[in-house]
């Protein structure tokens, strides 16, 4: 996951993937993860990660800092795990968290729709 992050957010120039399609990621690579699984994971590492909302796509997705953002020290934080408190509000705690994203994301993974078509704005 951390290697398509990179991949996606430094030589693409992209903003990051959405947690149904990391989740399929490491799937893929035998590596099944839980929606918590894939946060507290993302959460203990070196780099810096951040949760923003992607108007494109209109989902939030998960990727590497970037420059046009704010610092990444106005951005409320779980370990190396960043999100924007404006799009995502309320979270009082990482369990909180976890919870929205589940709540946002659980039924796309158990009906097997990963991705998001940017164009039609369904998930496939």
């Amino acid at each position: 996951m951390i290697e398509e992050i990179d991949d996606l957010c430094i030589k693409q120039d992209r903003y990051g993937f959405t947690i149904p399609y990391l989740y399929k990621i490491e799937k893929n690579n035998n590596r099944e993860k839980s929606i918590n699984e894939i946060l507290k994971f993302l959460s203990e590492q070196t780099k810096s990660y951040i949760i923003t909302y992607c108007d494109d796509l209109e989902e939030f997705v998960i990727g590497l800092h970037k420059r046009e953002y704010a610092p990444l020290h106005m951005y409320q934080s779980y370990g190396q795990l960043h999100y924007d408190q404006d799009k995502i509000i309320g979270m009082n705690s990482f369990e909180d968290l976890v919870s929205f994203m589940e709540n946002r994301y659980q039924a796309r993974i158990d009906q097997e729709t990963f991705s998001k078509n940017p164009d039609t704005k369904n998930w496939e």
